[in-house]
Order: structure tokens, then C-alpha cells, then sequence
């Protein structure tokens, strides 16, 4: 099993402009979403991420580099796994049920909450419009291994996280994992940054999320 040790950045806060988050997470760390579970699908798509806390907020920026932009979810809470997707999934201390914050690269969220795959809850729209994003798409430059790029930095406050009662993220130690997939892209691929045993994908697996210890 992984583990990541989320640094405490004080000098940012939930309310410091989502651009100047989005420049500080790339002086961090880089973790690859490279594990595939399921090697039959493949794909030329190459992911890591950044990530760290305010105490009040995590900040998580995704790098991804792959061939095909496809964004057809447009509504919170759409199913936006189907298009160019990256996904963080959470649980706090010892709880047994936990997030799953999922997000297109036009920046359309979806988040849920439950012990496993089926009779998940969303989290109403208002508070989900909580998370700020910055959001960059791109083509890639000349002799680049992908035709695009794009980045997506979310800064997620603790109110997101309505079922945990929460009001700080110092020394709090959780679970969790990381994704990039495409359901509905013409290379569909699951790739995880935890690795998954199981016969078909499913990210929907807490026994097989990560160490998260925050600073």
C-alpha cells in the first residue's frame, strides 16, 4: 500500500486566488497515476498529481497528457467518467464510507459519498460548487508524445466534506486513492495511483486505497 504525506502550506488559505494555488502546486512533489489493473485497455495517456492542505482545504492539481479531448458532461453530477476524467476518492480516520470526487477536464464535478459502489449519495449541487478550479487545456508542443495537455487544479474545502464534521486537516490521517480515466473515449483506459486487484474495473474498492497522512 502507498502513502503520501500531504504538507500543511501556510501561506495560502482557501480564499488566496485559485491561480497563485495552482502555480505553488508546481514546485511540489509529483505522484504518478500510473498502475493499470486492467492491462487489456490501453491508452496513450500519462498522469501525476500534487497535493497538499491549508487546514481548511486540500489543494490537488492534475497534470495529464493524452490524444483525445472529449468533454460531454456539462451538469454536476453528470456521469463525467465517460469523457477525459480524473477522480479523487477519500476517507477520514475510521470511517468506513468515503468520497468520491470525480471531475471532467472542463471542470464539471461529480461527488459522492458511501461505503461502496451502489446507493452512493451526491452532495447537493451548492456545495459542490464549493471546490474551485483552475483548469488549462492545450495542444501539446511539437515532437510531444500526446496531441494535448491539460491541467486542472481544484482547491477543496472541508465544508465539501459534509459528513465528516470536520473543522481542520492538521495531523489528520486518512485514506484514499487516485484516478485517470475515459470511460467513453475511444481508448477507454482505468488508471490508478494505488494499485487494484480485481477482475474488471472498479474503482469503487476501499480495501485497496492508500495511506493520506496530512501535516
Amino acid at each position: 500500500m502507498k502513502t503520501i504525506f500531504i504538507p500543511l502550506i501556510n501561506s495560502v488559505s482557501q480564499n488566496t486566488k485559485i491561480e497563485d494555488v495552482s502555480t505553488l502546486m508546481d514546485s511540489l512533489p509529483k505522484h504518478y497515476i500510473n498502475n493499470e489493473p486492467w492491462p487489456e485497455f490501453k491508452s496513450n495517456c500519462y498522469t501525476n498529481f500534487s497535493i497538499a492542505h491549508c487546514d481548511t482545504a486540500i489543494l490537488l492539481k492534475y497534470y495529464v497528457s493524452e490524444d483525445v479531448i472529449k468533454a460531454s458532461m456539462y451538469k454536476t453530477n453528470d456521469p463525467v467518467s465517460k469523457d477525459n476524467c480524473v477522480e479523487f476518492f477519500i476517507s477520514f480516520g475510521a470511517e468506513k464510507e468515503y468520497y468520491n470526487i470525480e471531475v471532467n477536464c472542463f471542470g464539471i464535478c461529480l461527488v459522492g459519498y458511501g461505503y461502496d459502489r451502489v446507493n452512493r449519495k451526491f452532495l447537493p449541487e451548492n456545495v459542490i460548487d464549493k471546490i474551485n478550479k483552475s483548469i488549462l487545456v492545450k495542444s501539446a508542443q511539437d515532437l510531444a508524445v500526446t496531441n494535448y495537455e491539460w491541467q486542472i487544479t481544484l482547491s477543496i474545502p472541508i465544508d465539501v466534506f459534509t459528513y465528516s464534521n470536520l473543522n481542520s486537516l492538521v495531523n489528520r490521517n486518512g485514506r484514499g486513492n487516485f484516478f485517470k480515466c475515459g470511460d467513453d473515449l475511444p481508448e477507454p483506459h482505468f488508471f490508478t495511483w494505488n494499485m487494484i486487484y480485481a477482475k474488471n474495473p472498479d474503482f469503487h474498492l476501499p480495501e485497496f486505497f492508500g495511506e493520506l497522512l496530512f501535516g
